[in-house]
């Protein structure tokens, strides 16, 4: 089903310059047309669907998502004048894998997405090895199955032969962004944040890791070209045999989590954002300074400019939050719509005997347990269909508020405020929450399309409206909300938080 969302403002002026946003999500392709001051003047979307072949995997379906991204660009440009268009940009799932055939853009794979867990045995065979430190000292990441690498593995060794086709030449790895630049130019790229998440690239010396490659069995001649993350045409154009129907140059290419710090305009260090989806994921920026963890967050690249810096962030993955409402709508049916969780009493209280856990596909950082399972404590006779939603509301902060700790811990920083976006975010009730149970200031905007927006200013700049970061607009429209409760109940329930995590942890092993 295809929706699309049309602005006044874009009929208004038929002579503004427009800016388009491929975003290629979890569950969601969208195309967003911006104006250059980044107001949507048009948006289309269309879901794909999830495939669970076995227990705890997760793929998806590359031509469904090719004619997906065909679909909404179609819709997107219906009534508008192609010439219009200056620039393209394209932010994505990060980690989701797949090889299609070099010579006619055929996948041989289905996309293995990043929830999916089925190499954890693998992971768990290379840490026996001995091998962690050395991959996280070359890539900034652990060894966990939500990254690229041992997808890429899986694939190549379980797929009709693949692996004899590549070490032919014949195949291309990429993630989801560099495939939808195949389909758009033929030209084979990625950029430095994308590279960056796949435990293949080296972030000190900037380049794929012969190393790394070895112990993966990966041949070098599948890999994409690492470019910067924006720049005039760094891309290519598209093809008039694309759905555009003429050359529009790509000039931005940016992993979801880093365009969204992008497009929350956190361009100082320590600024920090976390974007609440499927997924929750948060990271700091720390400027030109990579910054090894030692509490268990992920050393990335931002971005790399035009101009060839680098910017770096930390960054802590969080596998389960809009999920989690998913899941009481959907799989339990607790709730029919979403926005009855904002019935839930203004006179809120905070329960420090019950908790829910939302560890459906293990627990990410900083416990990295791929075998932590969800589990909700402290149930009694009179516990009420409302305080189970409560406590899996409260639950996505408490899991903030782990990683807000580490990023501490980590960099130095203290941090009073955090920007948040992302569809949970549409919760009043979840902001409050979040804001009393970390402490911190929780700034939310009215805009929410920042993951996309982030593309934009960086297509922006790669066009010259901006020269640089620094030269981008401030936002608009910001509501702020403060903690109300004490930081001795704070830290009361935060430590019985702690008790239940720990009940959850390891538990496909027992």
């Amino acid at each position: 089903m295809e929706s699309v969302k049309k602005t006044k403002k874009m009929f208004k002026d038929r002579s503004v310059p427009l800016i388009g946003v491929i975003d290629i999500g979890t569950t969601t392709i969208k195309f967003i047309l911006f104006s250059i001051d980044g107001d949507v003047v048009q948006e289309s979307y269309k879901p794909i669907r999830q495939i669970y072949p076995n227990k705890g995997w997760v793929e998806e379906d590359p031509i469904e998502m090719w004619d997906a991204v065909n679909s909404v660009v179609k819709h997107g440009l219906d009534k508008v004048d192609i010439d219009r268009v200056k620039s393209l940009g394209i932010c994505n799932q990060r980690e989701s894998t797949l090889v299609w055939n070099k010579s006619n853009g055929k996948p041989l794979s289905n996309v293995v997405v990043w929830q999916d867990r089925r190499t954890s045995k693998r992971c768990n065979e290379l840490k026996n090895q001995g091998l962690e430190r050395l991959i996280k000292e070359k890539t900034g990441l652990i060894l966990d199955p939500y990254f690229s690498a041992t997808k890429l593995e899986w694939i190549l060794n379980n797929e009709n032969s693949l692996l004899r086709i590549a070490q032919q030449g014949k195949l291309c790895f990429g993630t989801v962004d560099s495939w939808i630049i195949f389909k758009l130019t033929g030209l084979h790229l990625t950029d430095f944040s994308n590279a960056s998440r796949t435990l293949l690239f080296n972030i000190n010396s900037l380049e794929w890791d012969q190393e790394l490659l070895k112990i993966f069995g990966i041949p070098s001649s599948i890999l994409p070209k690492v470019m910067p993350s924006f720049g005039y045409s760094v891309f290519g154009h598209t093809t008039n045999e694309s759905v555009f129907k003429k050359e529009i140059p790509i000039c931005s290419d940016l992993g979801d989590q880093q365009s969204a710090l992008f497009g929350q305009q956190c361009f100082s260090k320590g600024d920090i954002k976390s974007t609440f989806g499927t997924g929750s994921f948060m990271l700091v920026n720390t400027g030109n300074r990579i910054i090894k963890s030692n509490n268990n967050l992920l050393t990335t690249i931002f971005y790399g400019s035009s101009n060839k810096e680098i910017f770096y962030a930390l960054e802590a993955s969080i596998y389960n939050a809009g999920s989690v409402l998913q899941w009481l709508k959907e799989e339990i049916n607790l709730i029919n719509k979403y926005d009855e969780i904002e019935t839930i009493s203004p006179k809120y209280n905070y329960d420090d005997k019950l908790f829910f856990v939302p560890a459906f596909t293990g627990l990410g950082a900083p416990f990295w347990d791929p075998y932590a399972r969800g589990l909700i404590i402290g149930l009694t006779r009179s516990t009420s269909k409302q305080d189970i939603i409560k406590a899996a509301l409260e639950s996505l902060a408490y899991r903030t508020e782990d990683v807000l700790q580490a990023i501490e811990k980590d960099t130095g920083f203290k941090i009073s405020e955090i920007r948040i976006d992302g569809g949970v975010t549409k919760s009043k009730i979840f902001c409050k929450i979040l804001a009393d149970l970390t402490g911190v200031s929780v700034k939310v905007y009215k805009f929410k399309e920042f993951t996309a927006l982030g593309a934009m200013y960086a297509a922006a700049i790669g066009i010259g409206i901006w020269n640089n970061p620094g030269d981008i607009s401030g936002l608009k429209d910001i509501v702020i909300y403060e903690p109300k409760i004490s930081s001795k109940v704070r830290a009361n329930l935060y430590k019985n938080w702690s008790r239940a995590v720990a009940r959850a942890q390891k538990w496909e092993k027992i």
